[in-house]
């Protein structure tokens, strides 16, 4: 049969004794020590379960108690102390009030109340002690769990239960060098103070102990939100995270910008396998968070949801890649730009103009993709050749230099055609010397047709003109030959051909 011994109250009359003893509800109460071995939460052992102990001011009227649980633990030890607790915590407990005598040695000769269950326990019922040894020191944070909404003020506290003197505290968050000096600890929630906060403590140098508290800040996504995102072919990259919100967002819906594709909806961060350069771009992802509140008998009721938007660009880092004229004309005298067209990411941060002639190399440093020739003369002909070169940072941290290279042949030519200070040598190349010779001899050939066709018309005309003697009559004489007997010819005088009128004369 379970009782409860009233300790304390058994040393009045029998008869108070009796009352007292029907007025708590005695059962044998077990208790446990969690992390343990000898300090930790106190859990109780009731209905078959294990649940932790909520008791009653159990930080101001547990002195005694705390005592009575070290010895029944099997500690022998002096210094046994009720560490303070803040803050609300949720979950399951199992609730009672319970008053120890310094004589009593187990809990069931304590005064209880009926032990009943609870989802919540506030500040300082919540049962936590430490069985320290003479020389023992024990470093506990007051709340283990700050829950703060983003913008409202918490605090906390690092208790030392040591005999050491001179200490001092630091604090560090995340396991970062980021230190904040002090016993105590308060601040604003909001996203840069959630996470691992660290106290450690030391005494003349030396360092005593130390313990963590985790801060929560309920907050919402951000209602807009954009973020660069560096990866190199063949990589995983996630477009968002859990931990853009608290809690952490309900669904995620995503899709690219530059595509008519549908969004598509998962309960995960949107993940993207083996990219490839063709996956860089720019992404817009939807948030999805219930919103909570905190109350004081419950960890959070859910209200309205919350949403917010990021806008994601996946930047894939690759080596400049040139295009450029592979030969340029400038006469001389005049000027003349030249351009290499420069394609990378990120940009390229140099650009190398070099310039190769038969004469030597010279080279110009210059951040332009343009190279202006001025005044242009014999000496500006030859090979420009431009580079350009960029860093490639990747998300590892490692650094790599791209380079991509063109070269231009600029000519000189001079304003007739020909290449500048050898206008013989153009003018054979292109042929107008031979065309000129051919010119003139076929204009010669030309003249000497003509004079020789003037030549025969004269001679012709020549022959075929008559010898002739003026007539008074304008009669045209005839000339006639005639031959003697004697075979001898004989020119005689004209005979006319109008006999009549020479009768009349």
């Amino acid at each position: 049969m379970e009782y409860c011994n009233p300790g304390l109250w058994r040393s009045i009359v029998p008869f108070f004794t009796v009352l007292f003893s029907f007025a708590c509800v005695c059962r044998g109460i077990q208790v446990r020590l969690d992390p343990g071995p000898n300090y930790g939460n106190v859990q109780m052992y009731h209905n078959g379960t294990w649940q932790r102990a909520c008791l009653e001011q159990f930080y101001y009227l547990g002195g005694y108690a705390s005592h009575v649980m070290c010895k029944q633990l099997g500690f022998n030890t002096k210094r046994n102390v009720g560490m303070r607790q803040t803050g609300t915590h949720h979950g399951l407990f199992w609730y009672t009030w319970i008053h120890c005598s310094p004589v009593d040695t187990n809990l069931n000769q304590c005064y209880s109340e009926p032990i009943t269950n609870r989802t919540s326990c506030y500040d300082y019922d919540k049962a936590r002690i430490a069985c320290l040894s003479d020389n023992e020191t024990r470093v506990d944070i007051e709340n283990h769990n700050v829950t703060v909404t983003d913008g409202f003020n918490f605090n906390t506290r690092c208790n030392v239960y040591t005999p050491q003197t001179n200490l001092s505290y630091h604090w560090n968050h995340n396991w970062k060098n980021l230190f904040y000096s002090g016993r105590y600890f308060s601040g604003k929630g909001n996203r840069t103070v959630a996470g691992n906060w660290t106290c450690s403590v030391s005494s003349n140098g030396k360092t005593l102990g130390s313990d963590s508290t985790v801060i929560n800040v309920i907050y919402p996504p951000k209602r807009m939100q954009s973020k660069i995102i560096y990866a190199k072919v063949g990589d995983t990259v996630s477009l968002s995270e859990t931990d853009v919100s608290f809690p952490s967002p309900e669904t995620f819906t995503w899709r690219r910008l530059d595509t008519n594709s549908s969004f598509v909806r998962s309960v995960t961060p949107p993940v993207m396998s083996n990219i490839q350069q063709a996956d860089a771009g720019e992404y817009i992802v939807m948030i999805q968070q219930p919103a909570y509140y905190l109350t004081p008998s419950a960890p959070a009721y859910r209200g309205n949801y919350s949403f917010g938007v990021q806008l994601v660009m996946i930047r894939i880092p690759y080596p400049p890649s040139i295009q450029c004229e592979e030969i340029v004309r400038v006469m001389n005298g005049q000027s003349r730009t030249v351009e290499c067209k420069v394609d990378s990411y990120p940009r390229h941060h140099t650009m190398t103009w070099t310039l190769a002639t038969t004469a030597g190399t010279r080279t110009q440093s210059s951040h332009k993709d343009t190279y202006h020739i001025v005044n242009a003369s014999a000496g500006d002909e030859g090979n420009y050749t431009c580079r350009a070169t960029n860093n490639l940072t990747y998300p590892d941290g490692q650094v790599e230099t791209g380079t991509g290279t063109c070269v231009i042949n600029v000519k000189v030519t001079s304003p007739n055609g020909g290449r500048s200070g050898d206008e013989g040598a153009a003018k054979r190349a292109s042929g107008q010397e031979t065309t000129t010779s051919s010119a003139v001899w076929g204009g010669l050939a030309l003249v000497a047709i003509v004079v020789i066709g003037l030549l025969v018309a004269v001679i012709v005309l020549v022959i075929r003109q008559p010898d002739k003697k003026e007539v008074p009559n304008g009669d045209k004489p005839i000339e006639m030959t005639t031959v003697n007997r004697a075979g001898v010819a004989a020119i005689s005088g004209p005979l006319y051909e109008n006999a009549q009128d020479h009768r009349r004369k």
